[in-house]
């Protein structure tokens, strides 16, 4: 009987192989969703830079004929 395993020692280690699987499973899951707010912030700073470009660029091209400044044209 000092070879058997008891009940106890089972319990025991399907415990740990359970809260080992969920630690994993809560892992991968946080990894996601950092990717997912990264790729969010990403998009976010992109699309503010092209609106800050469009919002510099309007009215700036020196070749742009409708130029109110320049009434001669």
């Amino acid at each position: 009987m000092m070879n058997s395993i008891g009940t106890y020692s089972i319990v025991v280690l399907l415990t740990y192989v359970v809260v080992l699987g969920f630690a994993v499973v809560l892992g991968v899951l946080l990894v996601r969703t950092l990717l997912w707010v990264i790729q969010a912030l990403q998009s976010s700073v992109r699309e503010r830079e092209l609106r800050m470009d469009l919002l510099l660029a309007t009215g700036d091209d020196p070749a742009d004929p409708a130029d109110p400044a320049d009434p001669a044209k």
